[in-house]
């Protein structure tokens, strides 16, 4: 996939303080938050706090395991990173980057990707 549609599917996850909270919260965690403790964590209701975790799930930015009625999260840390040095990239001159679209490239919606991450 190009390293742009990708950073953007990111960067579109993370755009919003719900996600971006989730993401804090799972980034201080030495093990696995069950999305019972996010949703008092975080205060908002369990169907919501899902809804956020799928958009996260979708982009690769968390993962997420069923034991029982329980569901597990944890920050994939390697994907976080990777969309870091793809952030970083963009302003460091050092850093290799994919060549950047151009023309008609630039508006070919990512119906596929979008789409998912709406769902």
């Amino acid at each position: 996939m190009n390293d742009w549609r990708e950073l953007k599917n990111m960067m579109k996850a993370l755009a919003d303080v719900a996600r971006l909270t989730i993401v804090y919260h799972l980034a201080r965690q030495q093990e696995e938050v069950t999305v019972t403790h996010l949703t008092e964590m975080l205060s908002i209701s369990q169907p919501l706090v899902s809804w956020h975790l799928r958009k996260l799930r979708r982009a690769g930015l968390i993962e997420t395991r069923r034991v029982g009625r329980q569901v597990y999260c944890s920050l994939n840390l390697q994907r976080f990173h990777y969309c870091l040095q793809r952030l970083e990239g963009l302003v460091d001159p050092a850093i290799w980057v994919e060549a950047p679209l151009v023309g008609a490239a630039l508006m070919e919606p990512d119906e596929a990707m979008d789409v998912a991450l709406e769902d």
